[in-house]
């Protein structure tokens, strides 16, 4: 029998995945089943249980790679000097991903991370280091910034970024419910945030 090539491997595993990311989201965890998977992805059983042992592992999987959509976002902030301009650009991109149906549907599965988070610890540990990955990032932005002196000396880093990431998360709270989210009215109060933690000029 021939040898599947590595690339060939990592294809049809990011194949199943995005198969599985639909029927999450469509039905959720508890309510999918791995031949849901099968179905959804046109590959064989045989081929879904080379890449993954069962469907707890495909969760697991599922909320490794949204890191990687994550940090693709958070990206693309930009090379900019100003700080400002780069927290506002990190917020058009996540905002702007809540208007896409694949950005809404990583939402979705996201969700549903986060409650399995509660009984599954693998699952929490991605849940929480994917929370910590912006949060060192904002941090580390405005600690630049105060040395710049465009953020505001007495303005506590740590608990800045926590802040601005609940915001984003409310948001995505409420576009999966089904509300209208103004991508150009959440700006607006960003920047008014952002302005209370500007420097005094």
């Amino acid at each position: 029998m021939p040898k599947v090539k590595p690339e060939t491997l990592a294809i049809r595993r990011e194949e199943i995945l995005q198969a599985a990311e639909i029927c999450f989201a469509r039905q959720g965890f508890h309510q999918t089943t791995i031949q849901d998977v099968i179905k959804q992805s046109g590959l064989s059983a045989g081929c879904i249980y080379g890449h993954f042992a069962g469907k707890e592992e495909l969760i697991q999987a599922i909320g490794e790679s949204r890191h990687g959509r994550d940090s693709a976002l958070l990206a693309l902030k930009g090379p900019s000097d100003d700080v400002l301009q780069s927290l506002r650009s990190i917020a058009r991109a996540f905002l702007g991903d809540l208007q896409k149906e694949e950005g809404l549907r990583a939402r979705r599965v996201a969700l549903q991370l986060w409650a399995e988070a509660l009984r599954d610890d693998v699952v929490r540990d991605q849940v929480t280091s994917g929370i910590r990955q912006p949060i060192a990032m904002i941090v580390e932005l405005l600690r630049r910034g105060q040395k710049s002196g465009a953020i505001d000396r007495s303005v506590q880093p740590r608990g800045a970024a926590r802040a601005m990431v609940a915001m984003f998360q409310g948001i995505v709270l409420q576009r999966l419910w089904g509300e209208t989210v103004s991508t150009s009215e959440a700006m607006q109060a960003f920047d008014i945030f952002l302005a209370g933690l500007a420097a005094r000029r």
